[in-house]
């Protein structure tokens, strides 16, 4: 993240590999300085904001959102548990923990794929 600051505006400049965010205090300083970045590189502006590095992004009037829903719906379809009843506690607030209550699990690859994704 890079940030250029003066006494009258902002501009920061997000870049990962070869994505960018751009955005800024001033529109016509944003537009100055997309200008001088694409005449000393080749680049395309794609508009406003809708992706970035695969995260959607939503806009509203107090800001920009993003969120990981489709993922996480993914992610709850391949673990077949996207249809599971919805609670407010995953499990019981009574409940104590040891290692001896219960067995190993035999196959424990989906269990450490799912931790894994999240």
């Amino acid at each position: 993240m890079f940030i250029l600051h003066s006494s009258s505006q902002t501009i920061i400049l997000l870049l990962c590999v070869d994505d960018i965010v751009l955005t800024g205090s001033s529109l016509s300083a944003l537009c100055s300085f997309i200008n001088l970045l694409s005449r000393q590189f080749a680049m395309k502006d794609l508009g406003d904001l809708h992706y970035f590095l695969g995260v959607p992004v939503t806009h509203s009037p107090v800001g920009l959102f993003l969120t990981q829903y489709k993922y996480t719906f993914n992610l709850l379809c391949k673990f077949h548990i996207h249809t599971c009843k919805l609670v407010h506690t995953p499990s019981s607030l009574r409940t104590t923990l040891s290692v001896s209550d219960d067995e190993l699990l035999t196959y424990p690859i989906e269990y450490t794929s799912m931790v894994g994704a999240l």
